[in-house]
């Protein structure tokens, strides 16, 4: 039994040939597409138009956008730049065709609203010296850090800008701790003696990360930057020191790494460090402060609850650039003569399809499996079919020469009794008459009785057949191109087995939700579709092709692993004869396109496991998906090749115990559940969305907390392309 279900794997009938070819041409060319995945964060673009630029030649920066204040304006409508606000200011708030620039003097991070320095709105009394029409549509340019995003955003809009534009720096990880201020100062935000024993440094992992480079700055070095400068405990200029490639950046001039891969250059991608505020002291007694590669990400702009929305609420949009960005925007802006045109910038949201078309191609996908694997699991069916046409053919054709052959026989019949009776009507014949007739009577008899084999063949063939001999030819016919090694196990479903299965897929959902055991469910579906992948696809095109190009050789069957060559190294004793005994009684005989094809489809499958296991959400991976989708449809074809459903009643039996099942383990078992999880959801999703912050996650994709949110390998899937 071993031995022919092994047979069977790799010896099961192939596919319709013109459709899986087609199919794995698709697969293959998806396969080779180039791919490449982005962060969903940053959600908005910023087109730069410089003086006398067409639209065309226009500079873009991804932006991420904010929990508050107004949308930007749509994708249709982003070189809309040059239109004039309406009564409605309509376009003011949408934020297109805005001109770039600063904070009002002395107000630089735009917080003095929020420490209540300045009073920015009609009445407020800080207006008086302010030109207003310098912000009007505009985008104010902010720096990061002193007070929230909407903070900021409400004293822009109060300005009257029509969007603003809040970017990343270094100075924004570092500041002051107000709370030592020295006895008897009025304001500790005047101060002028903060010492770097006041900085509040940047904190580890969420502001720079060591691993990505590092360097140790000398005493001397470290006195030449500017921590105590209000606002914000930085001083801008330490930013020519502590950013870029060359030896100005004093991370590169006393990096720790020497030069090559682990270097701070080629580690770092931000090309940007922070001082950690860590010192050591080396074996010469010199004190080396520890400086660390910067993160620089898009960050969402997250709201302000401290602020009264009854009062007035923020109507413009805020978006946010990371430092690399700012520092190309910030170059354009302050290059452009005064008194010449403008730069403008067009804010928008980036292009974004209303309709997924992914979605369309799962559903043809699955329609495509349900199909091919209904075809290829009919296919004795459709032999047996054929056979019975092919024996009413042979039927009809041998009715109508059995007609013809009896009207023969009947004419030669009719000839024999003439000529007796032309002889007795002679009278000199008379006496013959008795003879002539008994020499008749015992040539009929002669003949009746030496009837040859050739001539009993035919009239038995002439014979109408009944309809057991349908059945018999039909069978004969459906079976004479069947091999005994293609005879497939099957199993034909009954009601109880529909319940059964029920039973089992209810227990695996509840073990995978409390156990959280998904690493398993990846190993089964690499290797058990591994098999079906081999006996599907690979075994009958790897065969097809040998065939194809008159390869005989691999087709035929390894005089190594025969019976004889088993039985007579067991005979003999010792480990080979052990080791062949046991593979025979296994495998059975195989061939060289066997080993191959098994070699190839659970190397596949391993590389695919590989994958699943080192990459964080590898479904974004062409490589990866495609597999999935393809191991799914070898296993669906070889499941119903396998499961026999031959009756109507164990359909709806399954059908409708399926269809309650979904219901209760999807929208049910969230009432029942500690948290209200869906436990389908829960384990359809490998445990659920991850728990970490998504900026977390972006810089630290492999971190425990970054894990979930994957799709168990139990659905097709086919990500976003558009």
């Amino acid at each position: 039994m071993v031995t022919q279900r092994r047979r069977s794997l790799l010896s099961g009938n192939s596919p319709p040939s013109s459709s899986a070819s087609s199919f794995l041409q698709l697969l293959t060319l998806l396969t080779l597409l180039p791919h490449s995945t982005h962060a969903i964060l940053p959600t908005a673009a910023i087109d730069i138009f410089l003086p006398d630029t067409a639209a065309a030649n226009a500079i873009t920066l991804y932006a991420s956008q904010a929990s508050f204040g107004g949308p930007v304006a749509e994708y249709s409508q982003r070189f809309n730049h040059f239109t004039e606000a309406g009564s409605s200011g309509k376009s003011r708030i949408n934020g297109v065709g805005v001109v770039p620039t600063f904070p009002p003097e002395g107000d630089g991070y735009l917080c003095n609203e929020a420490d209540g320095s300045a009073d920015y709105s009609s009445k407020g009394s800080s207006n008086n010296n302010l030109d207003m029409t310098a912000f009007y549509k505009s985008a104010l340019l902010v720096p990061r850090g002193e007070c929230s995003f909407e903070h900021k955003a409400l004293s822009a809009q109060r300005l009257g800008a029509s969007a603003i534009i809040v970017y990343g720096t270094l100075g924004s990880r570092y500041s002051l701790n107000y709370t030592n201020s020295t006895d008897g100062a009025d304001d500790a935000k005047t101060r002028d003696d903060y010492t770097k024993e006041d900085v509040v440094w940047p904190h580890d992992k969420l502001d720079f990360d060591c691993d990505f480079g590092k360097a140790n700055l000398p005493e001397t070095q470290l006195e030449s930057l500017d921590f105590g400068k209000m606002p914000g405990g930085y001083n801008a200029q330490n930013d020519g020191m502590l950013m870029g490639k060359s030896e100005n950046n004093l991370c590169v001039k006393y990096d720790a790494a020497a030069a090559g891969e682990n270097s701070f250059v080629s580690s770092c991608k931000s090309q940007r460090c922070l001082v950690t505020g860590n010192k050591t002291t080396d074996d010469s007694g010199a004190v080396k402060y520890e400086a660390c590669c910067a993160w620089d990400f898009h960050v969402w702009l997250y709201g302000d609850s401290s602020i009264s929305k009854q009062a007035e609420d923020v109507t413009i949009p805020a978006v946010f650039i990371t430092m690399q960005e700012s520092s190309e925007l910030l170059d354009m802006v302050r290059g452009v003569q005064a008194g010449g045109d403008p730069i403008v910038l067009s804010i928008y949201e980036r292009s974004r399809p209303k309709y997924n078309a992914s979605a369309v191609l799962i559903w043809a996908f699955g329609v495509f499996v349900a199909w091919i694997a209904s075809y290829h699991s009919s296919v004795d069916i459709r032999r047996v079919n054929k056979a019975i046409v092919v024996q009413r053919e042979l039927n009809a054709r041998n009715d109508q020469e059995g007609g013809e052959g009896r009207q023969r026989r009947g004419g030669q019949q009719q000839s024999r009794t003439a000529r007796p009776r032309s002889r007795s009507n002679s009278p000199s014949s008379n006496g013959d008459n008795a003879h002539g007739s008994g020499s008749s009577a015992l040539e009929m008899s002669s003949n009746a009785s030496i009837t040859s084999p050739e001539q009993a063949s035919e009239r038995t063939i002439y014979q109408a057949p009944d309809s057991s001999s349908n059945v018999a030819a039909a069978a004969a016919i459906a079976t004479q191109h069947v091999s005994p090694a293609s005879n497939e196990e099957s199993l034909e479903l009954t009601a109880a087995h529909a319940l059964g299965f029920i039973v089992m897929a209810s227990t695996s959902l509840l073990v995978l939700f409390y156990f959280k055991i998904y690493p398993i469910v990846k190993v089964m579906y690499a290797f058990g579709c591994s098999g079906a992948f081999a006996q599907i696809i690979v075994h009958p095109g790897m065969t097809k092709l040998c065939r194809k190009l008159k390869w005989e050789r691999p087709l035929q069957y390894m005089n190594w692993l025969s019976e004889e060559s088993a039985t007579r190294e067991a005979l003999r004793g010792g480990c080979k004869g052990k080791c062949l005994n046991c593979l025979w009684s296994f495998f059975g005989p195989i061939t060289p396109i066997d080993v191959c094809a098994m070699i190839l489809s659970y190397g596949v499958g391993a590389i695919w496991l590989w994958v699943a296991f080192t990459i964080p959400h590898p479904d974004t991976i062409v490589f990866y998906w495609v597999i999935q989708d393809l191991f799914g449809l070898c296993m669906c074809m070889l499941f119903l090749e396998t499961i026999k459903l031959n009756a109507i009643k164990v359909a709806a039996v399954l059908l409708t115990v399926a269809f309650f099942y979904d219901i209760f383990f999807v929208f049910v078992t969230p009432l029942l559940t500690k948290h209200g999880e869906s436990i389908m959801v829960n384990v359809a999703t490998s445990g659920g969305p991850p728990k970490a912050d998504p900026s977390w996650c972006e810089k630290y994709p492999y971190s425990a907390d970054c894990k979930g949110g994957d799709p168990l390998p139990m659905l097709f899937a086919i990500p976003r392309l558009f």
